[in-house]
């Protein structure tokens, strides 16, 4: 289910759950539903806390993914070009270490971009990146301690920038918990059929519900979006990782 079919769920169940607040208190006597309104009243607002605790740190928590990704991803365009200068620079000798790091890369790109974050095995993949680092690296015979250098500097950027991606698919694994959002979800109903069972119905207080209603769904529509960076509305960019693709390897 995308983003705004999720959102419409939440703007529908919470209205609805307004509307079945109003249908509750004409069904059942006026006496019940006075004696009822002040335990009521007490826990609406315990509700509202805890909803405002939550679906907030919800919202901040997805754009923390959202910006520690965008963070990673630009972090990784200096390392690259970092590497693949020092194996330019190392000589011929060197070809297959820069198109070990030009896959890696653009295994990258697809990884995210291309919507297979979640289908790849990250470990097993990070695993045969440093296999083949490794034989590389074990394969040179530097002839001279200008070479002996770059060796020592590619190594540990070579393992930064497996580990870095590794890092970055990991954390959209599970960027907030459904069962969470199902939580959520149930607290904002039970707020929304508090405030119809609270409240007089009219056209005011029926257009004031759907605004409550469409507020609500849309801290979960920012929530879904900003856990999906290479796929949502807000989506990072993927124009940097292009460029750097179209360079490597030159």
């Amino acid at each position: 289910m995308n983003s705004i079919a999720i959102t419409l769920v939440v703007a529908g169940l919470t209205f609805a759950s307004a509307l079945v607040g109003f249908f509750l208190q004409w069904l059942l006597p006026v006496s019940v539903v006075k004696d009822a309104k002040d335990m009521v009243s007490s826990i609406t607002g315990l509700i509202i806390l805890l909803l405002a605790l939550v679906l907030g740190l919800l919202v901040w928590t997805s754009y923390g993914v959202y910006t520690a990704q965008s963070a990673q991803s630009q972090s990784l365009g200096p390392a690259v070009l970092q590497l693949d200068f020092a194996l330019e620079k190392y000589g011929p000798e060197a070809r297959l270490g820069r198109e070990l790091l030009r896959g890696q890369v653009v295994r990258a790109r697809e990884r995210f971009w291309g919507g297979n974050a979640a289908a790849v095995a990250p470990y097993a993949q990070a695993r045969a990146d440093l296999e083949d680092v490794d034989a590389f690296l074990a394969g040179l015979k530097p002839a001279n301690d200008e070479q002996r250098e770059l060796i020592a500097t590619a190594k540990p950027v070579f393992a930064q920038i497996i580990q870095t991606t590794l890092l970055m698919t990991r954390q959209l694994a599970n960027p907030v918990p459904k069962l969470l959002l199902f939580v959520v979800v149930g607290w904002s109903a039970l707020l929304f059929l508090s405030f119809g069972f609270l409240g007089t119905f009219n056209a005011v207080s029926g257009a004031a519900a759907a605004l409550g209603s469409i507020a609500v769904a849309s801290a979960f529509f920012m929530i879904m979006e900003f856990s999906q960076p290479y796929s949502g509305m807000f989506r990072i960019s993927p124009v940097g990782v292009d460029n750097l693709i179209a360079v490597l390897g030159r």
